[in-house]
């Protein structure tokens, strides 16, 4: 997938597997737009939902924050969020 202009988010579900894989900046739009995406994923039945984040620069403090909101609101339905950002792994 190659990269998005700048400043747009973009989205790939894999609604099979559970899975999403985006590209672009994590803004509070785009992790709004995240969090509804994998609340799909949940009331379809995942109990695990993995995001694949292809952003070119490490995660920042305010985005790891967004997707730590995602996490609490999957956890409270019992569903784990894997994030996987670039080389590193974060699990909720």
């Amino acid at each position: 997938m190659s990269a998005p202009p700048a400043g747009r988010f973009t989205e790939l579900v894999d609604w099979v597997d559970g899975r999403v894989r985006t590209s672009g900046r994590l803004t509070p739009v785009a992790a709004d737009l995240l969090a509804g995406t994998a609340e799909q994923l949940r009331r379809s039945g995942h109990t695990r939902v993995v995001v694949e984040v292809e952003a070119g620069h490490p995660p920042e403090e305010e985005e790891l924050c967004a997707l730590a909101a995602v996490a609490d609101d999957l956890r409270v339905h019992h569903c784990e969020l894997v994030v996987l950002w670039e080389e590193e792994e974060y699990v909720w």
